[in-house]
């Protein structure tokens, strides 16, 4: 006949588990009947850290770990930031504003050229201050801002010049909405610091001399980028006004035309026309506080002028760059510049350390006569003048003009020296 087998709550139970119960309640019966020796020593057998008779040791709760522990949290990377000058356009460390400055790249006033610096990859502009910023689309969105006043003064803002070193947030929504025409903004408030006045005239360009930056940008240009006045006074684009005052006067247009020939440089004759100047302007503009009333030459040189006085007041603002528009008032210049034969031709200078190499080209200097160069600053043949960075410094070589009416040569290194080329 066949066994019968336990059975607990409707499930069988195996003969062994039955066996392995009885014995355990058996072992425990008799170490319980043993005396506190005998308890200790089968104890220690069975356990260990068992504590002797006699010793109470305090209970300690159990804490249990997770069977399967998360994954350790990832300590998060610092945004890696680029040493100052990287990409070989500058120096290695700054420690003033000014060695900032000499780095970057100017406008016609000489204020910092940030799209500029952008695009020749001067600056390299990080997402946002906090580490976790992360970069952003820039949007090729041009807006149009047309004044009901006068639209002929209609700004075109270009979210790529800002988008490409200014995240969105910096403008959208607490200056402007996110929708033209919906922010009431009045030449007031941009001058009182406000909407566009935040920047400009702080760390971009003034408001005051860049106004055709923005605005007239259907007016004539010159090769600067600059409004061409003359020629939009010709088109009648423009009907300048008396003066600023409503009771100013019109006066008449003088036709005379005014010479100043440096003794030591006559070949550098300059001509000042009033015909066109007094079309735009009165006489008071310039007459006595930037020129006597009398025909002689001004006490004047290029830094002054690249200082924003004398004929620097308005051109290089307003009107014309100096440094870009000197056949406008050097006819000697102007005349070698269309009646020269252009030089194609490239020389190449290279020093022993390899990163320093120089590449003059003929062709971009075409508006400077040979005789202006050959031979009383630079031999006929490549390599036959020495040259040095002091030399440089002390205003000879290319620093005879470079540094007063063309580029400086500490702030746009690049411009001659190929940046991390070593070839």
């Amino acid at each position: 006949m066949a066994s019968r087998g336990f059975r607990g709550g409707g499930t069988g139970t195996a003969p062994w588990a039955v066996s392995l119960t009885v014995l355990t309640l058996a072992a425990v019966a008799s170490i319980a009947g043993c005396s506190s020796e005998s308890r200790y020593r089968v104890l220690a057998l069975l356990f260990e850290d068992v504590p002797p008779p006699g010793e109470h040791r305090p209970s300690v709760p159990v804490v249990r770990g997770p069977r399967r522990p998360p994954p350790p949290t990832p300590t998060p990377t610092p945004a890696e930031v680029p040493p100052a000058g990287a990409g070989g356009n500058g120096p290695t460390s700054f420690t003033t504003w000014d060695d900032v400055m000499r780095l970057l790249p100017k406008d016609q006033a000489g204020n910092p050229d940030w799209v500029a610096a952008l695009e020749e990859k001067v600056i390299t502009p990080r997402p946002g201050i906090a580490p976790e910023a992360g970069e952003q689309e820039v949007s090729t969105v041009d807006v149009d801002l047309i004044p009901r006043s006068d639209p002929s003064f209609k700004v075109t803002f270009s979210h790529r010049k800002h988008g490409g070193w200014l995240a969105c947030p910096n403008c959208h929504t607490g200056m402007f909405e996110m929708k033209a025409g919906k922010t009431p903004m009045a030449p007031e408030d941009v001058h009182g610091d406000r909407y566009c006045g935040t920047c400009h005239g702080k760390v971009a360009f003034d408001i005051a001399t860049g106004c055709p930056l923005c605005h007239l940008r259907n007016f004539p240009r010159d090769s600067s980028g600059r409004v061409d006045w003359s020629r939009a006074l010709a088109q009648k684009l423009i009907a300048p006004r008396a003066g600023f005052r409503s009771k100013s006067v019109d006066q008449q247009t003088l036709d005379s035309d005014v010479e100043f020939t440096p003794p030591a440089q006559p070949a550098l004759k300059s001509v000042f026309s009033h015909t066109t100047h007094t079309k735009l302007m009165a006489c008071a503009n310039c007459h006595p506080r930037l020129f006597p009333m009398e025909v002689s030459a001004p006490p004047a040189n290029t830094a002054e002028l690249h200082s924003r006085r004398y004929c620097g007041a308005c051109h290089g603002s307003v009107a014309f760059s100096i440094t870009l528009g000197c056949g406008r008032c050097h006819p000697g210049l102007e005349k070698a510049r269309q009646h020269q034969e252009v030089l194609d031709l490239d020389i190449e200078i290279t020093k022993s350390q390899p990163p320093v190499r120089t590449v003059f080209s003929h062709k971009t200097h075409r508006w400077v006569e040979c005789a202006s160069c050959h031979t009383n600053l630079f031999e006929a043949t490549a390599g036959t003048t020495k040259m040095t960075m002091a030399d440089l410094s002390e205003g000879k070589y290319c620093a005879t003009c470079h540094g007063k009416v063309a580029l400086d040569l500490i702030a746009r290194c690049q411009r001659c020296h190929g940046a991390g080329d070593s070839k």
